[in-house]
């Protein structure tokens, strides 16, 4: 029996049952938070943590002079010198950075996913992970990750904006259904892309191929795949509720809540993006086991 039909007839398999999906689901969770245990898997997004941590203190300690200006860029209708006011740069930290950074992760934090996944699947072939390398393999893909990013990110913000817009006219009950329609519609799109990525780090692929491929493979694994991405992002559910009110408790209890709320959403971020790396990588390389129909996955025994 070749390869293909003995994959296609386990994808069949766990897409016909709800259990061997979740099965599957968190022993790639399980595998990615063991692999931590490896120097350096996770060197990637923590490094791009203390860039953020670097990226708010400069904020924070620069909102005067010429760098005012830069800060007032991505936010019409503010004024360099209002940032130089207490506690007017504390209540729009919020804005400004979430701004700024929506750019950084389309331009620059592909590097860092690349790098990620080269860690990951180096420490599953139980190779000796090496950052620096991870991160040159990373630029040397540059433009395809980039591509990947761009396309990707562009789809999800799309579905976020639209979710964003239906419920700007609406109060109640149906204003938090509309918001949560948009982010259950980014989250199916953001499964949709998951693995580009590993094709590109690990097979060599073009952007073009990898998301062909990338989106091919999610198809046949969607259940799988969703929760992957899905169960991640309710780590970060606590700190976009209080995203969408933090002015309004800065102002009640103190302004630097502003600045408590942004570490710690970063914090879950950090955490979130790297079991959704992990794990579809993880799922990614134990799809080249040949299995038999109906077996579970497992990930721990890619090579």
């Amino acid at each position: 029996m070749s390869k293909v039909v003995i994959k296609g007839s386990a994808d069949a398999a766990e897409r016909r049952s709800l259990a061997r999906s979740i099965s599957s689901a968190f022993q790639a969770f399980h595998t990615s938070l063991t692999l931590l245990i490896a120097p350096g898997v996770a060197a990637p997004y923590l490094i791009y943590f203390l860039f953020q941590m670097l990226l708010l203190a400069l904020y924070l300690f620069e909102n005067s002079g010429p760098l005012a200006r830069l800060w007032a860029l991505p936010v019409s209708g503010v004024s360099p010198d209002t940032l130089g006011h207490y506690p007017a740069h504390l209540l729009l930290l919020q804005l400004i950075l979430g701004r700024i950074e929506m750019v950084l992760e389309v331009f620059l934090k592909s590097i860092f996913h690349g790098a990620t996944v080269y860690l990951v699947a180096k420490a599953i072939r139980r190779g000796r992970p090496s950052v620096l390398r991870a991160f040159y393999t990373a630029a040397r893909r540059y433009p395809h990750l980039l591509g990947v990013s761009i396309i990707s990110s562009a789809a999800v913000y799309a579905a976020v904006y639209l979710g964003s817009w239906l419920s700007s006219g609406i109060v109640g009950p149906a204003r938090y259904a509309a918001l949560g329609g948009g982010i259950a519609t980014a989250l199916m799109i953001q499964s949709l892309f998951v693995y580009a990525i590993p094709y590109i780090m690990i097979d060599g692929f073009s952007a073009a191929a990898a998301l062909a491929s990338g989106i091919s493979l999610s198809l046949r694994t969607f259940t799988k795949t969703l929760l992957i991405v899905a169960v991640p992002f309710l780590l970060t559910v606590p700190t976009i509720l209080l995203d969408m009110k933090a002015e309004m408790i800065a102002l009640q209890l103190s302004p630097d809540f502003m600045i408590h709320n942004h570490i710690a959403s970063r914090l879950m971020e950090l955490v979130s993006t790297y079991l959704i790396t992990a794990s579809s990588t993880v799922i990614f390389l134990a799809r080249k086991i040949d299995r038999p129909a109906g077996t579970s996955i497992d990930p721990g025994g890619a090579r």
